[in-house]
């Protein structure tokens, strides 16, 4: 069964911004592990291989990691989702390198779920 997304608000005290952005490339991809074990399996116990990728930013919700209209590099850790050019949506952002946070990529959580959040936080 897959899990759910993370809560905002168990997110959002490490995040450093929040961005509404498009994935304009995907500069590295880490080697995925193949797959193992039964050929009719419909999913696999491998999380998708880490990524860096531009983010073509077009709003800052919180934050001074990047401007609207800059690009941006971020790292996707090795999870449950891959990334590729045109995916678009809010992504939350921060750790000690900037890694894209939540499980599920930039549709985990809508962008006024973000805000209300960031809100709530004291983040601006």
């Amino acid at each position: 069964m897959a899990k759910p997304p993370e809560p905002i608000d168990e997110v959002l005290p490490g995040a450093a911004a929040a961005v509404l952005a498009e994935v304009s490339r995907v500069i590295t991809q880490d080697p995925q592990q193949p797959p193992s074990g039964d050929p009719n399996a419909t999913s696999t116990p491998h999380p998708a291989a880490r990524q860096v990728v531009e983010l073509k930013v077009s709003k800052v919700l919180f934050g001074s990691l990047a401007k609207a209209g800059a690009t941006v590099q971020v790292i996707k850790p090795a999870g449950a989702y891959a990334l590729r050019a045109g995916n678009k949506g809010p992504f939350v952002l921060g750790g000690k390198d900037v890694e894209i946070l939540g499980r599920f990529g930039p549709d985990t959580w809508p962008e006024a779920l973000v805000v209300q959040a960031a809100a709530r936080h004291g983040k601006s």
